[in-house]
Parts: structure tokens; sequence; C-alpha cells
């Protein structure tokens, strides 16, 4: 699947996708006006900044007999698939410039995130270096290790 599908697929709200093509044509047009690059190798940077390697799953333990606490809770962290950190990195890209929505479109907001994540700054790049911190912070989980 391509990434351009891909994104128009986590941009499309109620079935709508023929605005989030829009709203997406609209974003590279303003972002090859405001860059000097091509928007082709902007996005690559953009993704390659904001892709995680780890994710974090929280499960749930069953109740022992001895233990009475309820709701405990162990993290696993497992690496990703290709495929699955390119869409967690979108989802990071989409969300963080849904922020923005105040001062910008959707379409302003998202090529603004987009040239900012190309540079190695901005708000999914936080969320991806603060995922990656928590992960090595509970690297005695590690033996519980899943593969997926």
């Amino acid at each position: 699947m391509k990434i351009k599908t891909k994104l128009i697929n986590h941009l499309t709200l109620n079935g709508k996708k023929e605005t989030s093509e829009k709203n997406l044509l609209k974003s590279v047009k303003e972002l090859q006006k405001n860059s000097t690059k091509r928007f082709s190798k902007v996005f690559q940077l953009a993704l390659i900044h904001s892709t995680p390697i780890f994710k974090l799953h929280k499960i749930k333990l069953k109740k022992r007999k001895k233990v009475k606490i309820t709701g405990f809770e162990r993290y696993l962290d497992f690496l990703k698939t290709r495929t699955s950190r390119i869409s967690l990195a979108l989802k990071f890209i989409l969300k963080n410039s849904k922020k923005n929505i105040e001062y910008f479109s959707q379409s302003q907001s998202l090529s603004k995130e987009i040239l900012i994540c190309s540079k190695n700054k901005g708000e999914s790049v936080k969320t991806k270096s603060e995922l990656q911190k928590n992960v090595l912070a509970k690297k005695h989980f590690f033996r519980y290790y899943r593969w997926k």
C-alpha cells in the first residue's frame, strides 16, 4: 500500500475521501511554496524523523489467589513491522497537525507540521522520542518481549 493512500485513509472523516484528497493536495501546494525542496523528499524526511521502532502495550494481568490488588497492569514493548511503523508515524503527524487547526486550516497545519518534522523538530518528533524513552526505561520487561 502506498504511503499517499495511507495518508488519505488516515485523513478521512465520516467517509469523505474526496475532501481529504483536496486537503492533501492543498497542503502539498503550500509546502512546495514554502520550501525549496520537492514535496516527496520533505515528506520522506518527516516520516524518517517521526517513525518509532518500539510500541508499548498495556496488558492487564489476571487476578491470582495471593494477589488481591485489582487492575495490576504490565507494559510489553515489542518491535513494530515496517508498515505499522509508517502508519504510526502518519498518525503522529496528523494528530499533532490537528492540534494547530485553531490557527490554520487543516491543509495549512498539515503542511506546517510536515515541514517542521522534516527539520527534526516539532511535536510528532517529541512524541516519538518520549515513547522511545519510556521503552528504554522499562528495559527490565524485555524478558516478556513480544514479537509482532
